[in-house]
């Protein structure tokens, strides 16, 4: 047996996890990374608004945290990015395809079904035509 026949669906299911996996190691990277924090100066404080009314924050409060695009699926007008192109569909349908392919591959699913359609075929050439003419 080959290397190829041998770990050709090994090789391919490997393949389709790492692309199935790419949209979610990108979520977590924008997840992770994409909050900026920064300290509060000298006599600074937050505050929030409470039914209309600004609250000042207690002391304990002394950073302020805001989003920052790190490989952001979707552009300001709601479309996909070259992220979200890349990673969501690409990477991600590539990757369920080759899945697909590596299974049918490891259980050798064409020849299991070309033998269960000889088989059917010869059975009905064996019996003979389903309507006789005349």
């Amino acid at each position: 047996m080959s290397f190829g026949r041998k770990w050709g669906p090994f090789f391919c299911i490997l393949a389709s996890l790492c692309l199935c996996m790419a949209d979610l190691t990108r979520h977590l990277v924008n997840d992770s990374w994409g909050t900026d924090c920064s300290e509060l100066s000298d006599g600074q404080s937050l505050e929030i608004m409470e039914n209309g009314v600004p609250k000042v924050l207690p002391g304990k409060y002394t950073k302020y945290c805001f989003s920052k695009n790190v490989g952001n699926e979707y552009k300001d007008d709601g479309s996909l990015s070259a992220y979200g192109w890349i990673f969501s569909v690409f990477c991600t349908w590539s990757g369920f395809v080759l899945l697909f392919i590596g299974i049918c591959w490891a259980i050798n699913l064409p020849g299991k079904v070309r033998a269960q359609w000889r088989q059917i075929r010869n059975l009905r050439a064996a019996r003979g035509p389903l309507l006789e003419t005349a």
